[in-house]
């Protein structure tokens, strides 16, 4: 692995130092260190977003074609190259290798998707105006910025440089310093693609470098995934400066509801699933289950046994479906939160720590726990689920809505109109029948309330990434 790992930045086509400070990156199934990196500070931001001004015009005046086989270049290398950068996600963060793999080929799908959206940036036109000629165009932003997450950094590094980059803008993107490595090994492969140098900058960093970013007075537009506490940090910093657009996807709470005539059989391992995959570390977990009364026992029991079954440990054994937390930091934070729990609520399995070795948790369940619990109400972003008891439709819909977060939510039923009720009441940006977690290039993903502002993924990037523009022609 050591071949293909970078720890330097990537500015203009080029690997440069940062300002001096390094960030330690540690293998959480190990805690060894694998690698330090260099740290962005305020003059190698400059610097980027300098090259990335002289970069973009060229690229967003060019034949889209042009973009488009770029990106779907970038695709081609990516796919070839698959194992490497899923052996460095899954070194760097502990994720199980095949969902790294996985990872790594949806990052390619994604650059294909908005490959075939470059030249379908459309306007309208208008003779309402008695006199005028009136039309609307899009128009890119010229220097945009992601700051993306560490527990799924492939996919976001694909929802927000593709369609940047699809559309004619120039993309600095701003790592996660608990899972860096991963875009720098990308960054060498865009450039092998024939990304020209200014249109893709990787950079890594701290809070500091995202406040650098988040309030520069050049770049027009910034897209955000992580903690609602920073997405505020980001919105805060933009409105500030130059007030720049903004996107944020800022987490959840999701519900996950169980009605007596689901098909149980089918529904049991997503329900498991939607908790325990990616340690928990995931922003669409179903970590809030409302099961109704008549199957709720027979559901805990089994919920019980199958948590208890898990198999967690070494990423890289494909016998493994759960690895460790990312880092001592989240560990720690889980570990306080299941000190909570066992205060607030009945601990049904799991409950301790899974191994010395690395920084795991055993995938645990809490029942009896009422609505305000702080492990009802948080983000705990572990392997952590607590499951209520319900009755009818009326109270876990108010349940399920009570909460400050609004990304996803999942409803198991066989009945079409119940679905159908329970698609338009919940408060969620993404509702879910009879599955866990799903996305799709082609539509919209985003969160209502505390979940964030706008949309990403399908026409919405591309909306996203681009200025409207009115003329009027006498």
């Amino acid at each position: 692995m050591a071949s293909i790992l970078e720890n330097r930045l990537f500015i203009a086509g080029e690997f440069v130092e940062g300002n001096g400070d390094m960030i330690t990156v540690i293998n959480p199934a190990t805690k060894e260190t694998i690698a330090s990196v260099h740290v962005a500070g305020a003059s190698e931001v400059d610097t980027a977003v300098d090259k990335a001004e002289k970069a973009w015009p060229a690229w967003a005046n060019g034949d889209p074609s042009i973009r488009a086989k770029v990106l779907n270049k970038v695709a081609d290398v990516v796919e070839e190259n698959v194992n490497s950068i899923a052996t460095v996600l899954s070194s760097e963060m502990g994720k199980i290798l095949s969902d790294c793999i996985n990872d790594a080929y949806y990052l390619a799908h994604i650059f294909r998707y908005f490959a075939g959206m470059a030249d379908k940036v459309h306007g309208k036109t208008s003779l309402n105006v008695p006199g005028f000629v009136g039309m609307e165009i899009r128009q890119p932003y010229g220097v945009t910025a992601g700051i993306i997450p560490w527990n799924s950094p492939l996919s976001m590094l694909a929802w927000k440089t593709a369609p940047a980059m699809a559309t004619g803008n120039a993309s600095i993107i701003k790592t996660s310093e608990k899972s860096p490595l991963n875009a720098l090994v990308f960054a060498k492969l865009a450039k092998q693609a024939g990304v020209p140098d200014g249109i893709l900058t990787i950079l890594s960093g701290g809070r500091e470098t995202g406040e650098l970013l988040s309030s520069h007075m050049r770049i027009r537009k910034i897209a955000f995934t992580g903690s609602p506490a920073a997405g505020r940090a980001v919105a805060q910093a933009a409105a500030r400066s130059n007030l720049k657009s903004v996107t944020l996807e800022l987490g959840g709470k999701s519900p996950f509801i169980v009605f007596d005539d689901c098909d149980f059989e089918d529904m049991l391992p997503k329900a498991v699933a939607s908790f325990t995959s990616n340690s928990g570390q995931v922003c669409i977990a179903g970590s809030r289950i409302y099961v109704q009364d008549t199957i709720y026992d027979k559901f805990i029991q089994r919920l019980a046994t199958s948590v208890e079954s898990i198999s967690f440990g070494d990423p890289s054994d494909p016998n493994n479906v759960s690895g460790p937390m990312v880092d001592y930091l989240q560990y720690n934070r889980v570990m306080e939160y299941l000190e909570i729990g066992k205060k607030e609520g009945n601990l049904l399995a799991g409950g301790v720590a899974g191994s010395e070795k690395g920084y795991y948790v055993r995938p645990t369940v809490f029942t009896d726990v009422s609505d305000d619990a702080r492990i009802n109400r948080e983000e705990i972003f572990g392997p952590v689920a607590v499951v209520h008891k319900f009755s009818t439709e009326e109270e876990v819909l108010r349940r399920a809505n009570d909460t400050e977060y609004g990304l996803s939510s999942y409803v198991f039923t066989k009945d079409i109109s119940r679905a159908i009720r329970f698609a338009k009441g919940l408060e969620a940006g993404m509702v879910v029948i009879n599955s866990s977690w799903t996305a799709d290039s082609n539509l919209g993903f985003g969160g209502w309330k505390g979940s964030g502002i706008g949309r990403e993924l399908g026409e919405h990037s591309i909306n996203a990434y681009t200025e409207v523009k009115t003329i009027f022609i006498r």
